[in-house]
């Protein structure tokens, strides 16, 4: 089955239906939100106040490896390793600048200002969409799923999004369970269900999942996630990254490739708001893959795909 588009206007009409969500969750970074400036970039400006001196095209171009190689020496994020998360990224912000010997000082401003609105922004339409479903549909629950530490939580109480999902935040440190492995979302949608959900109702995970949906910004953990997991599933692809946006879907069909592990990393660390913003928001359309996934640009036509 090749991709289709769905036009907003046929979004609007209220001819095109499916099951509409009871659960919702979220992917965090670069779906939720993301950073301002490329990563790099905002290292050296901080290293520039204590007379460190970097090219962050340089540094951009090592940190596939620098990543990866933590990643291996202390897996998940340090949790089994007695660091905690904290150390972890401060032994990754060294690496980065060696030979270099960095001061503490800077190091903790990095750290500290990855920690909030320093770094990162929430994109405009992510903000009015959880506002409208809070306020629209309340009975629609909403969580978190992340491949990240917990740090995250820090970070999405400091950009003022936690209150979206108090309680249903589910991280890969905390679980030792990682996108796209199914029984990683069997847990946080068993779980909300539980905690959210009159139990006189009597839904089980199995009846509930044509009314769950996923939403992130990889292919492969978030959309092939839940895939894996039988709930439906949306890639935020904001940049057209993956390609689905493009005109000729026979072609995109034959010759698809995953990125590789170095491309995932570099779009952590390269991806940032204006770009993504300014690629993304005249994009109405949505492209739907098959019956339970679909690739949408932004969360406004997000919005009219799910409600």
């Amino acid at each position: 089955m090749l991709p289709t588009r769905i036009t907003n206007e046929l979004l609007k009409s209220g001819r095109f239906t499916h099951a509409r969500p009871k659960i919702i969750t979220f992917d965090a970074y670069n779906t939720l939100y993301c950073i301002k400036k490329p990563v790099m970039e905002q290292y050296c400006i901080v290293g520039s106040k204590y007379g460190i001196k970097a090219n962050p095209e340089e540094l951009t171009q090592r940190f596939p490896e620098v990543f990866n190689n933590i990643r291996r020496k202390y897996p998940l994020y340090g949790k089994h390793s007695d660091i905690t998360a904290e150390q972890w990224w401060e032994y990754l912000i060294r690496d980065m600048f060696r030979p270099l010997d960095l001061p503490n000082k800077m190091v903790e401003e990095i750290l500290l200002r990855f920690e909030g609105n320093g770094a990162y922004t929430v994109y405009s339409d992510v903000r009015e969409l959880l506002e409208t479903i809070k306020k629209k549909y309340p009975d629609v629950c909403l969580g978190i799923i992340s491949n990240t530490d917990p740090i995250v939580i820090k970070l999405l109480e400091n950009l003022e999004l936690k209150k979206y999902f108090e309680g249903n935040i589910y991280l890969s440190y905390d679980l030792e369970l990682k996108k796209p492995d199914a029984k990683l979302f069997y847990h946080a949608v068993s779980d909300m269900l539980k905690r959210n959900f009159n139990q006189n109702q009597g839904a089980s995970l199995e009846e509930v999942k044509p009314f769950v949906w996923h939403i992130g910004d990889e292919e492969k953990t978030d959309l092939g996630g839940a895939l894996q997991a039988g709930i439906n599933g949306v890639l935020v692809d904001r940049l057209n990254s993956f390609g689905y946006f493009d005109e000729t879907f026979s072609e995109l069909a034959s010759s698809k490739k995953d990125l590789s592990e170095d491309e995932l990393s570099l779009r952590k660390v390269l991806n940032h708001s204006q770009p993504a913003l300014q690629a993304s928001d005249a994009v109405t359309d949505i492209i739907k893959i098959d019956g339970r996934r679909y690739v949408a640009a932004n969360f406004k036509s997000l919005e009219a795909l799910l409600f």
